[in-house]
């Protein structure tokens, strides 16, 4: 092979080579601004649903004229040495009557076994009282009334495969509970249950 063919073949190789990288640097640059824009979309998108749900729960709240509205959340919270992950639920959303302080302040990253009562009665829709006195565990006794609860009520959310993702909860502190939602008894009554508990499937795709 003569001097000429090599340095053209030198040339070419060379060229391919220049050709090939600023292709690779495209496409990154491109694949980049996808992504970016899937991320904002994604933002976007989110922000969206969080005013869905605050508008909805507010709305909630005015119906039934409680003074406090939220939603707790379960989430992974790190792992124990044995490499499980610690379970643990957050308050992502609240609504509250004027002047009334919020509970997602305190609320964040509580392990989900500091609850387990309160869970279990949520599933099986017994968290209804009216008094709060008369709620039986005593920690979360003491914890609402801390917070100047005088009545307090939560039901579950599930997603769409029936596994609970959340739960709605919400407290009268210093409203009065519309005497239509409770029986001669002063208890709440099972219709009141059922709209809370449709009220909570429609908050599943949002969340």
């Amino acid at each position: 092979m003569d001097f000429v063919k090599l340095i053209e073949l030198f040339i070419t190789s060379i060229t391919s080579i220049v050709i090939a990288l600023i292709g690779a640097g495209f496409f990154r640059r491109m694949s980049e601004k996808k992504q970016k824009n899937k991320s904002k979309e994604s933002l976007m998108q989110q922000i969206k649903n969080d005013e869905i749900v605050h508008l909805s729960i507010r709305e909630i709240r005015r119906r039934y004229n409680a003074d406090r509205i939220y939603i707790w959340q379960f989430h992974n919270g790190g792992n124990f040495y044995t490499n499980a992950p610690m379970q643990k639920m957050s308050i992502t959303y609240e609504r509250n009557s004027d002047g009334l302080e919020r509970k997602a302040d305190k609320f964040q990253n509580n392990l989900v076994s500091h609850y387990n009562t309160y869970i279990k009665d949520i599933i099986d829709m017994n968290m209804f009282y009216s008094n709060i006195e008369d709620m039986t565990d005593l920690g979360l006794r003491s914890v609402a009334l801390s917070m100047g609860t005088k009545s307090h009520v939560s039901v579950p959310i599930y997603d769409k495969l029936g596994n609970l993702v959340a739960m709605l909860s919400m407290d009268w502190v210093f409203s009065e509970i519309p005497s239509d939602l409770l029986k001669k008894d002063g208890n709440f009554t099972q219709d009141f249950k059922d709209e809370l508990s449709k009220d909570s499937d429609t908050l599943d795709n949002y969340l």
